[in-house]
């Protein structure tokens, strides 16, 4: 067995000839640990993880059975096992041992083929145990995530349903006041107060489109193609935005990188993050670079821009939805979670890491088969 990646042991008993012994029967197969006292039991045990602890009841100052109650005491050691070594055999002491919360005893003179055989049994029960409650916790964690997108995307599509056509509704009122006041040759200030309702109106229809985009529940359609034509594509569509903004995108993305994805989900995605890095230098002008490179089964795609950066504090809420660092009159803090969502969809993750003062960087990496 590999020492490096056994199991910690923590061997507890006031008398070093028994110390010896265990230890001479476990050494070659454990990370061992001793105390030869329950203070110093509980100091080992609380600063260092442990996967068993073999542990004396009868010891002075501080017996056994006290330093169990306070390991169970503590969330810290409490899952940790607890096999009592000890020469009492009455049935009184193995249960009052057993609620406390021990899981086996060892009776001494003990032999070293049954210690051997005893810490195999809990460390391989410890493991199955630890084993589902992560899978527990995992399952968990997805059950909980697919819910809050589900609740998400139903009151998204409520949403976007009921305001949807009372909106178009005022839009199109509005546009008839306007083209009636301008026959009539209205003032300037009764002009700029209804396009101001228009513009209202125009970032509410856009929220209401992207709200519509996410609350819909397409399958994902994969098939091979190359990440170029899909940046390439959605550096087309974002030609015209960015026209006139003196924003240079470079790609370095070899169209011989390809993978199996849904073409389309992941335009948006693309069209999301480099619309984004350009908006984020406004009229000052920039760089924004997109290289990819193959690393085992991945592609890793980075996109990275020179703007001003982002602060600390948005950095951990930027995948949230409804959370943007836009003006309230540009942004619908939905892109970048739909961003998170699709990138997920196809199993693959996006981080983002901050350069202060000049810019930041997305990191996406994708699986190249399906």
């Amino acid at each position: 067995m590999d020492k490096q990646a056994a199991e910690r042991i923590l061997i507890v008993d006031d008398m070093p000839a028994n110390i010896k012994v265990l230890g001479e029967t476990l050494k070659a197969y454990y990370n061992l640990s001793f105390a030869r006292s329950g203070q110093k039991a509980l100091e080992i045990a609380t600063s260092h993880p442990h996967d068993l602890i073999l542990l004396d009841i009868m010891m002075p100052k501080i017996n056994g059975y006290t330093v169990c109650r306070r390991l169970k005491a503590n969330s810290d050691t409490r899952n940790i096992p607890v096999i009592f070594i000890t020469a009492k055999t009455r049935e009184e002491d193995e249960a009052k041992g057993f609620e406390l919360g021990a899981v086996d005893y060892i009776t001494k003179p003990f032999s070293p083929a049954l210690v051997l055989a005893r810490v195999r049994i809990h460390l391989e029960l410890k493991r199955h145990r630890d084993s589902l409650e992560k899978m527990i916790q995992e399952r968990t964690n997805q059950l909980i995530h697919s819910d809050r997108l589900a609740t998400l995307g139903m009151i998204s599509a409520a949403v976007a349903h009921e305001v949807r056509n009372p909106l178009f509704f005022i839009s199109g009122s509005v546009e008839l006041i306007q083209q009636s006041l301008k026959e009539k040759g209205s003032d300037d200030e009764m002009s700029d107060n209804l396009e101001r309702i228009l513009d209202g109106s125009r970032r509410i229809a856009k929220l209401i489109d992207t709200l519509r985009k996410y609350s819909r529940h397409d399958m994902i359609q994969k098939k091979k193609f190359k990440l170029s034509d899909i940046i390439d594509d959605a550096l087309n569509l974002l030609s015209y935005q960015f026209k006139q903004g003196g924003i240079t995108f470079v790609t370095a993305v070899s169209p011989d990188l390809e993978l199996y994805c849904d073409p389309q989900k992941l335009s948006q995605v693309f069209v999301n993050l480099l619309s984004n890095a350009g908006s984020a230098m406004g009229n000052q002008g920039g760089r924004v670079t997109v290289n990819a490179v193959q690393a085992d089964e991945h592609l890793v795609i980075r996109i990275r821009d020179n703007g001003p950066g982002i602060d600390a504090e948005d950095m951990e809420r930027i995948f949230d939805p409804f959370y943007t660092t836009k003006g309230k009159d540009d942004g619908t803090g939905l892109g970048l979670f739909i961003v998170r969502n699709i990138i997920e969809d196809h199993k693959g993750k996006i981080s983002l890491s901050p350069f202060a003062g000049r810019g930041a960087e997305f990191k996406i990496s994708l699986p190249i088969m399906d």
